[in-house]
């Protein structure tokens, strides 16, 4: 199997177990990212809205409650019935559409917003996969993009990786863990952002892309309920570093 093939696979599999945020649909939790969110979109509603790699729907989900029209993508397909099926439950309607993130079935300056969790670290093209998101941006538009520095390689970041999956294997037995290494060790090296994710590279990706009015929100609200919701043998070995970066689309 090619790169996307591989990467298709385990997200398929991952499907069975993902849960939306850390608790599902914790209210508090749900609550938290709508304020974030609302910091970036404003107070506007009914923006035309694309959540790209949505997996189960986590962003799509929240941004339908604010009252967006939201259309979800994704490239796996069981990823896409799950959000379906979360959509279901919640009441709501968000127009779920299978594709790749690089290749887009959209047309020119569509969306008001686009926006990503977690899926900048496992594109094989970034820079043209964020050219690609440019172009279905209206003027002025706005990209959301959500991700964490996951293999930081300082010491003390790898030491505490270490720890969390030995963690891991004792508690949860280990499946996931071992289907993450079977499926990203190969392809690892084909994924530029891989072990370089982190807000300044981030930043560079979306200027070299022509967004403007780059920022970087550190999240720290998010690491703090995160930690909160460990149990105290997880607490000292929590590593989460994610951020969002925002930048705006200013001319084609």
């Amino acid at each position: 199997m090619d790169t996307k093939e591989i990467i298709t696979d385990y997200w398929d599999q991952r499907s069975s177990s993902y849960k939306n945020g850390v608790n599902g649909f914790d209210e508090e939790e749900r609550s938290l990212w709508r304020t974030i969110l609302r910091n970036h979109t404003g107070d506007r509603r009914g923006l035309k809205i694309l959540d790209i790699g949505t997996g189960a729907g986590f962003l799509a989900l929240l941004l339908a409650e604010m009252g967006h029209e939201v259309t979800a993508i994704d490239i796996s397909r069981s990823m896409l019935e799950k959000a379906g099926q979360n959509a279901k439950s919640l009441g709501l309607d968000i127009n779920l559409c299978h594709g790749d993130a690089e290749d887009l079935p959209f047309e020119d300056d569509h969306f008001d917003i686009v926006v990503s969790k977690y899926l900048l670290w496992t594109l094989p093209h970034p820079d043209r996969t964020v050219q690609e998101w440019k172009r279905v941006l209206k003027i002025n538009g706005r990209i959301l993009a959500i991700d964490g520095n996951w293999f930081d390689s300082r010491l003390d970041k790898r030491i505490k990786r270490g720890f969390s999956r030995i963690m891991t294997l004792l508690v949860e037995k280990g499946y996931y863990c071992h289907l993450f290494q079977r499926c990203y060790g190969p392809i690892r090296r084909h994924l530029p952002l891989y072990e370089d994710i982190n807000p300044h590279n981030v930043s560079a990706l979306f200027n070299r892309a022509g967004f403007t009015s780059t920022t970087i929100d550190p999240l720290r609200e998010v690491h703090k309920y995160q930690k909160s919701q460990l149990p105290l043998s997880r607490k000292f070995i929590y590593t989460s570093s994610i951020f969002l970066i925002m930048g705006v689309k200013e001319s084609r």
